[in-house]
């Protein structure tokens, strides 16, 4: 099998012929080949026979494309090879729009649609085989698409050939996990692309680091160039376009954005060629310009290094985009842009050191994003959660059961997980479920038109930018109605309210009206959110989260608002599409859906509990009264946390009589065991409920707390008869030998006996406690009370070291006895004139 010669051939033409023998019914390909190898434009070509002698395939092509904008371009590029319009053999589908025929045997398709139709039709009538077309971006459609038509076909379908087809591929993982694919590779027709690092300078910013980069490697560039600049979402991209216009040198320059937010027109304005009037142009582009499109002219990329991944947070139930570090694969992506139609330049915007820190892949977004979609989706293919489909990579299944049972709390789900009544309906909608929830709520109250145009705007990009209308969705709605610009939005709401009405749902005869507000608030309950008291455009959300709006937002200032859509960035989470609300809409909402809860908060210039009872709707706070006699319970539970966290048990009324019971039963512990309970410092500050919880009952301060019950607290649940019994074994006071009872004083590590050196005069063995198991340190003192020496042995003191003190001590104190003999002395607390009086 041969090739015609072709003037615009490319490198990948000598690898058709092998591919085409080797793309059997039933087969699947792996196909790796560099930008600008030809893979999306000529392997659709090749296999219906349009570029020489191939044998046509019976049954059309399917070829899957990750977004609208590559889709339509590719689209466009194979109907041009055939040098026929779109819809004639090669036609497209996207959302919104479609171009196709009864002549069409390729069909360019995102990954969204593909999915539909793959549930509508698990079989593919009538398809002979689907490509999935840049691979390695992992989207999460893309990946459970995969995965149920790897199990159709097994089924269905063995004749059906699948390819995946990539530049970047994964091949050694993906080997592994698909052993029956065939690999095949192709070589690229990159031009020499030159590639240098500019990191960052002490604290500057990312539009500064682009303009320098354009100002060194760009100015000097051919005119009518094309500049590339990679950036992480619509932010930058803006914040970037802002500042590159104000720079005199770029004065004479086109600057065009390029995100997946615009119309699909001004995306496709921004692949085309530098105008003649200009020295240059220069693309601020997201992701969508790494793969599938070429912008024509393009000889020098700057890249930020930076991108945005889908990422769900199960502690807020929320997904957003989340920016972080570009992987190697997406950086040579990045960098293969700027050799496609000649040599070219990448300057990265991050240190070689950095570049060795990047991870290797992105992750698949099936891990990471909102598992609600694909619950559901699985719900309808009837595979529960997934466990037996054949996955290139499973989705976290504690992920999936989170999503499971919010889809059950909505009712979309029942109870074994399988699809309720009205979650049916939802599937047949093709839009995230609580957009479906919305639309079915809306024509349930008569409003149809609005629930769909409000999915339409949600689930689509947005045909407004911040700069004009900030985050005001009710702007949009009014837009749709007015603007141009939105007539794919028009037509996709008119195309989801057809689809709504063949449900069949009847408007509820006695419903009421209902408005954008309410519907929001169906779909996206939890991020109602509040202003923060005195604190313009900062919120806090129904599920807790901190939110922030632009000072210069329209809506910054409303009392509250029914959040659409967030963005998690690095450090803030930024409210993007939002309706405003009152706070007495909110409060009559709490009333209905809230509760009131009693509440107990610590005033540190009181020192003391406050009590009030809050109307509180998850974690928003609406309304606050104080409460005289707040819960003991309650109270209880804060001053027991407050005393945990302080870690000091001085923070209580703590005497030295509590100190010495608790030193008491502690050495008890160590030494008896039970029934003495553990008294340690640690275990009292890390555990405290189970001992001072009974004793703080009615306490809203630590003033409430006396000596008396501090004590009882330590005892616990002792009885009288052990506590005789301590008393016993480790009394507070003892007789010494000059006839007075004198204190004991437990230390953490001895029990030590103060007393003055005279008073222990003929005492030969020291005292014990314990029933004499453990031995009294005595503490002699001067006549002063200072100390002079501490001892467990007293023989060995009175035969030793007593001499020595005996020397020192009597010039200083003559008045007191100090006998060559101490053994054979009269203990006493007193002068020689007092003993001798005494006597």
């Amino acid at each position: 099998m041969t090739l015609k010669p072709r003037q615009d051939a490319y490198p990948i033409d000598a690898l058709l012929p092998e591919l085409c023998a080797r793309f059997q019914p039933g087969r699947t390909l792996l196909l790796q080949a560099p930008p600008g190898a030809g893979k999306t434009t000529r392997v659709p070509l090749a296999l219906i026979g349009a570029l020489g002698d191939q044998v046509r395939r019976d049954g059309r092509i399917w070829m899957i494309e990750p977004r609208r904008l590559a889709a339509r371009a590719a689209a466009d590029r194979l109907a041009s090879s055939l040098e026929e319009p779109v819809g004639q053999r090669i036609g497209f589908a996207v959302r919104g729009e479609q171009r196709r025929s009864a002549r069409t045997q390729v069909e360019v398709i995102t990954d969204g649609l593909f999915l539909r139709r793959l549930q509508a039709d698990p079989s593919l009538d009538g398809v002979s085989c689907v490509l999935f077309d840049e691979f390695h971006e992992r989207r999460r459609d893309a990946d459970l698409a995969f995965a149920l038509l790897r199990e159709a076909a097994a089924l269905l379908r063995p004749d059906l050939s699948l390819m995946l087809m990539s530049a970047t591929l994964d091949i050694a993982d993906l080997r592994s996990r698909l052993p029956e694919a065939t690999l095949l590779t192709s070589q690229g027709r990159a031009h020499p692309v030159d590639t240098l690092h500019q990191p960052p300078r002490a604290d500057e910013p990312l539009p500064q680091q682009v303009l320098r980069a354009v100002e060194t490697h760009g100015l000097d560039l051919p005119t009518g160039s094309g500049v590339l600049v990679f950036l992480p979402g619509l932010a930058e991209i803006e914040r970037c376009r802002e500042r590159l216009e104000h720079a005199d040198a770029l004065r004479h320059w086109q600057i065009c954005p390029l995100h997946g937010q615009l119309p699909l027109e001004r995306q496709s304005d921004a692949l085309k060629r530098c105008p003649a009037n200009r020295d240059g142009k220069l693309v601020l582009a997201s992701g969508i310009a790494e793969s599938s499109v070429t912008i024509d002219g393009v000889r020098l990329v700057i890249d930020s290094g930076l991108s945005r991944q889908l990422r769900f947070d199960p502690n807020t139930g929320m997904e957003g985009l989340e920016t972080v570090p570009a992987s190697l694969a997406s950086a040579d992506q990045r960098r293969g842009r700027a050799g496609r139609q000649g040599p070219g330049c990448c300057v990265r915007l991050w240190s070689p050191a950095e570049q060795q820190r990047r991870p290797s892949f992105s992750p698949p977004e099936l891990l990471l994003a909102d598992p609600q979609p694909v619950v559901m989706e699985l719900a309808g293919w009837g595979a529960g959660l997934g466990d037996a489909l054949p996955w290139l990579d499973p989705p976290p299944q504690a992920a999936l059961r989170e999503g499971q049972g919010e889809l059950k709390s909505l009712g979309i789900l029942d109870r074994d997980g399988r699809l309720t009544a009205i979650g049916l309906q939802l599937t047949q909608l093709g839009v995230h479920p609580r957009l479906g929830l919305l639309m079915v709520e809306a024509q349930r109250h008569g409003r149809s038109r609005l629930g769909c145009d409000l999915a339409a705007l949600l689930s689509d990009r947005d045909p407004l930018s911040a700069a004009e209308v900030g985050c005001d969705l009710e702007a949009r709605l009014e837009a749709m109605g007015e603007q141009k610009r939105c007539k794919p939005l028009r037509e996709l709401s008119r195309q989801l309210e057809r689809q709504l009405e063949r449900l069949g749902i009847d408007p509820d005869a006695e419903g009421t009206g209902i408005d954008s507000a309410q519907l929001i608030l169906t779909a996206f309950p939890k991020w109602l959110a509040l202003q923060r008291p005195g604190q313009t455009g900062r919120y806090r959300l129904r599920q807790g989260r901190g939110a922030i709006l632009r000072p210069t937002d329209p809506l910054a200032g409303s009392e509250a608002l029914a959040v659409a859509r967030l963005d998690m960035g690095q450090r803030d989470t930024r409210i993007q599409l939002a309706v405003p609300l009152s706070r007495q809409r909110v409060e009559q909402l709490a009333l209905q859906q809230g509760e009131w809860l009693d509440q107990v908060s610590w005033d540190d210039k009181s020192e003391r509990i406050r009590a009030e009872r809050q109307l509180k709707l998850g974690a928003l706070v609406l309304r606050q009264e104080a409460q005289p006699a707040p819960p003991a319970e309650q109270c209880r539970d804060l001053l027991l946390g407050r005393f945990r966290e302080s870690g000091r048990l001085e923070l209580l009324p703590w005497s030295d009589s509590c100190e010495q019971l608790r030193r008491r039963l502690a050495l008890a512990h160590r030494h008896r065991g039970s029934p003495w309970p553990n008294r340690d410092r640690i275990p009292l500050i890390e555990h405290p409920e189970q001992w001072l919880g009974p004793c703080l009952e009615g306490c809203l301060s630590w003033r409430d707390l006396d000596e008396l019950s501090l004590q009882e607290a330590l005892w616990g649940e002792l009885s009288w008869e052990h506590r005789q019994q301590l008393n016993r074994l480790l009394p507070l006071r003892l007789s010494i030998p000059s006839g007075r009872e004198a204190t004991l004083r437990y230390e953490d590590e001895e029990v030590v006996l103060a007393v003055k050196l005279q008073e222990m005069f003929g005492c030969q063995e020291g005292p014990t406690v314990l029933d004499n198991r453990l031995a009294v340190t005595v503490e002699l003192l001067s006549p002063a009370g200072r100390p002079l020496q501490r001892t467990r042995d007293l023989r060995g003191f009175w035969q030793g070291s007593y001499n020595d003190v005996r020397r020192e001590m009597r010039g200083r104190y003559p008045k007191h006895p100090w006998p060559d003999n101490p053994l054979e002395a009269i203990a006493t607390a007193f002068t020689k004139r007092r003993s001798d009086t005494r006597e």
